[in-house]
């Protein structure tokens, strides 16, 4: 299985490219929350920038296991949450508002890719979807060069 996704996160990424392995499970007091937690579920996502703006980011992220809010967890992990994202990055996102004006409709995250070998007859089936239009508009509001 290939899981690729598109996600605006705050701030400016030090690295155009990376892994991020930490392990993931329920937080231990916010039950409804996941946590990067030592003896958590193995997880595994890497990255690349696709392009950088002053106060975000928008990459590519292939996730190599499928933990619950990976993405976002991860993301959040490295200081870098995804923008409009309450649950795992709600000060970062509020100082993010203060500082760009902009204050996202929804998380900024999109599955752009999901491919997997079909059980019955073994061939590759792909899904893609384009980066849909409020996603784009985010990128025009924060100012992203082409």
């Amino acid at each position: 299985m290939e899981k690729i996704y598109n996600a605006l996160v705050c701030g400016v990424l030090s690295q155009k490219a990376g892994e991020i392995r930490a392990a993931i499970a329920r937080h231990p007091t916010h039950r409804k929350r996941m946590a990067t937690i030592d003896g958590g579920r193995d997880a595994w996502t890497s990255y690349r920038l696709v392009t950088q703006a002053a106060s975000a980011a928008f990459v590519e992220a292939t996730l190599h296991t499928g933990r619950t809010h990976q993405i976002r967890v991860h993301f959040q992990h490295i200081g870098h949450p995804v923008v409009g994202d309450d649950v795992y990055g709600r000060r970062q996102n509020q100082r993010f508002v203060e500082l760009t004006g902009y204050d996202a409709p929804r998380q900024m995250l999109h599955a752009r890719r999901i491919s997997f070998l079909h059980p019955a007859t073994g061939r590759l089936f792909a899904v893609e979807a384009p980066v849909p239009s409020d996603m784009d508009s985010a990128m025009e509001a924060l100012h992203f060069k082409e």
